[in-house]
C-alpha cells in the first residue's frame, strides 16, 4: 500500500503520545492507530491556516473534529461569531477513526436507561437522539455532504437468553413513540439479517456517513459565514476574567471571547472529575469492495453482546467491522494489539456469513469514552460560567454532538435548555 506523501508527512504527528498543554485541557493524546480508512479516501482535507495573530470574539470553539464542526455551523448559523483551533490537523484525531454509524439507540438499552435515569430522562434522551439522526440528514443536505445515506438499525439477539431484552426494549420504545419491530423465528430474522439469530430489533431511523469528510463539509460552510477555522494551533493556557475567557496559543497569540467551548472529546478528562468517563480501546477493519448487497438494506448491524460487534457498508461498496473492545492502559499496548483483533473480526465475520467473499484491506484502533449511563456531558465548566462542554461518549458520539451544538447555541442566545439537567455533570 502506497501513501500519499502528505500524508505520510502527518504521520509522526499523529502518533505524538500523551502531553499536556498547560491549564487549557487540550491534552494531545494519542487517539488513534493503524491508518483509518477515512484519511487514506480523503487525503488529509482543506489546509487550514495557523493562527499568527491576536484575535477577539463571541465564542472560541477548542477542538475542530467533528464535535466541534458541529458546534460552529449550529452558532455561525445563528449569527454568533466563531473561532475554531484545534492542536491538530483538523479532522486527525478520533474524528478520523470514527465509524460513522448514526443511530438513535446508545449503548445503555433503553429499558436499561430508565432503572438508571428514571423514565422520563431516558425517554426524552432517546427521542433527542432520533431527532439528531433526521437533524443530521438535513444538515447534509444543507451543506452538500453527498456520503450520508439513510438506512435501517438491526440489532441481533447474541444468545437466546438476550431475547428477552429484545422484548423488553421493543416494549418501552414503542409505548414512547420510538419504531422498532422485533423479529423473531428463522424466516422473519432471515429477512433482515444475513444469518441465523434468536431475534432482532429493526429500527428505520439511522443512517451512515463518512465523519471526517462531514467536519471539512460543515467547516467550509461556516467559514463563508465567517468563522474562522485555524489547525495546527495549541491552546497552552487559559484565564476565566469573569466577564469572558483569555486563551493563549503556544505561539503566543491571544484569543479573548466572550464564550469558550471544550469539544475536545476524551482528551478532556484531565480537567473533569475523575469518575465521568472511563477509556476504551477500539478495533475496526474494512473489507476490499464487496460486489452485490451484503445484507438486505445495507442496514447497520450490531449485537447484544458487550461489547459488541457491528457491521455497515459503505458507499464504494466495502464492509466497515469494529468491536473488540478492551479497557485502555496506553496507546503502545492498544496498538499491539490490532493485529490480533483484526484478525479476530475478520473471523468474526466470516463466522457469521462463511460464504460473504470478506477480504480485509485497512485496519486501525482507537480509544473512546464511555460514562456510567451511556449518555454524554453537555454542561457548563466545573470551573467557570463562560465555558461550555460537548462531550459526545460512546457508539453514538456524532449524534450527541448535534445535540450539544443546539444545546449551546441556545444558552448562549439566552434560550431555555429544559434538557440540561439530563446531561450535566452531577446528574
Amino acid at each position: 500500500m502506497r501513501l500519499p506523501d502528505a500524508l505520510k508527512a502527518l504521520m509522526p504527528s499523529m502518533r505524538t503520545g500523551s502531553r499536556t498543554a498547560g491549564a487549557s485541557g487540550q491534552h494531545r493524546m494519542d487517539l488513534h492507530g493503524g491508518l483509518p480508512f477515512w484519511l487514506v479516501r480523503n487525503g488529509l482535507g482543506p489546509d487550514y491556516p495557523v493562527l499568527e495573530q491576536d484575535v477577539r470574539t463571541d465564542v472560541v470553539i477548542v477542538g475542530g473534529g467533528i464535535t466541534g464542526a458541529l458546534c460552529a455551523y449550529m452558532l455561525t448559523q445563528a449569527g454568533i461569531p466563531v473561532v475554531v483551533v484545534d492542536a491538530r490537523a483538523i479532522g486527525t484525531g478520533s474524528t478520523c477513526a470514527s465509524t460513522s454509524l448514526l443511530q438513535y439507540e446508545i449503548d445503555t438499552p433503553l429499558h436499561e436507561l430508565v432503572e438508571l435515569v428514571g423514565e422520563k430522562n431516558a425517554v426524552r434522551s432517546y427521542q433527542l437522539c432520533a431527532r439528531a439522526v433526521e437533524g443530521l440528514g438535513v444538515i447534509a443536505k444543507e451543506i452538500g455532504m453527498l456520503e450520508f445515506t439513510r438506512r435501517p438499525s438491526v440489532q441481533y439477539a447474541s444468545k437466546r437468553s438476550h431475547v428477552a431484552g429484545l422484548v423488553k426494549e421493543r416494549a418501552v420504545r414503542n409505548a414512547n413513540g420510538l419504531p422498532a419491530e422485533l423479529h423473531e423465528g428463522s424466516d422473519e430474522v432471515r429477512a433482515i439479517l444475513p444469518f441465523d439469530a434468536p431475534a432482532a430489533l429493526r429500527t428505520p431511523i439511522a443512517a451512515e456517513t463518512n465523519a471526517f469528510q462531514f467536519t471539512h463539509s460543515l467547516h467550509a460552510k461556516s467559514t463563508i459565514a465567517g468563522a474562522r477555522i485555524h489547525q495546527r494551533t495549541e491552546v497552552v493556557d487559559f484565564r476565566d476574567n469573569g466577564t469572558g475567557i483569555e486563551l493563549r496559543t503556544a505561539r503566543g497569540q491571544m484569543i479573548r471571547a466572550k464564550y469558550l467551548v471544550y469539544a475536545t472529546g476524551y482528551e478532556s478528562r484531565d480537567l473533569l472529575p475523575k469518575d465521568v468517563m472511563r477509556l476504551h480501546s477500539t478495533y475496526a477493519v474494512i473489507s476490499e469492495p464487496v460486489p452485490g448487497t451484503p445484507w438486505p438494506d445495507h442496514a447497520l448491524i450490531w449485537e447484544t453482546a458487550k461489547p459488541y460487534l457491528y457491521m455497515r457498508t459503505t458507499t464504494d461498496g466495502r464492509i466497515v467491522v469494529g468491536g473488540r473492545d478492551d479497557p485502555f492502559r496506553a496507546p503502545a499496548l492498544r496498538d499491539a494489539l490490532l493485529g490480533k483483533k483484526a484478525n479476530a473480526l475478520e473471523e468474526d465475520v466470516h463466522s457469521l456469513m462463511p460464504e460473504l467473499p470478506f477480504k480485509r484491506e485497512y485496519a486501525w484502533c482507537g480509544t473512546f469514552g464511555a460514562t456510567k449511563d451511556g449518555l454524554p456531558y453537555i454542561d457548563r465548566g466545573p470551573r467557570n460560567r463562560n465555558s461550555f462542554y460537548a462531550l459526545g461518549m460512546g457508539g453514538n458520539g456524532i449524534t450527541f454532538s448535534l445535540i450539544a451544538a443546539e444545546s449551546i447555541r441556545d444558552r448562549i442566545l439566552g434560550r431555555p435548555d429544559p434538557d440540561n439537567a439530563i446531561f450535566r455533570f452531577d446528574r
